[in-house]
């Protein structure tokens, strides 16, 4: 079965880069700007998280302390994208399971995305 990402970032050519490279490594994605719920998550079922840290109402750190409280969503993986000096401090925080710096190197991410959906253990 085909792994999938979903990809928030309110960025539309960042969310197509992302798409287009995760895609190429044969993983399905979803993206979408900002989630006004956690609905996306649900329906889609991705075996890992991409989240902006600066989506437009809310911060991504935010959205991903949801996830993490969240019963049925808190197993599946969360790679927080950003820019902040705090990033370490943010993922901390939020309970993501590892961040990307943006700029971004394409590998670091792929790597980063293989190695959390290969150790994370199947959903009930």
């Amino acid at each position: 079965m085909q792994k999938r990402v979903l990809i928030i970032e309110n960025d539309q050519d960042i969310r197509t880069l992302v798409s287009f490279i995760l895609e190429e490594e044969g993983f399905e994605t979803l993206s979408c700007p900002e989630p006004k719920d956690l609905e996306p998550i649900h329906e889609f079922k991705p075996n890992v998280i991409l989240i902006d840290e600066f989506i437009n109402n809310q911060p991504g750190h935010r959205f991903c302390l949801k996830i993490k409280q969240s019963e049925k969503l808190s197993r599946i993986p969360v790679i927080i994208l950003s820019t902040a000096n705090n990033i370490e401090m943010i993922v901390e925080e939020c309970k993501a399971n590892d961040y990307v710096r943006k700029p971004f190197d394409v590998q670091v991410m792929v790597d980063k995305v293989m190695n959390l959906i290969d150790n994370t253990p199947l959903s009930v």
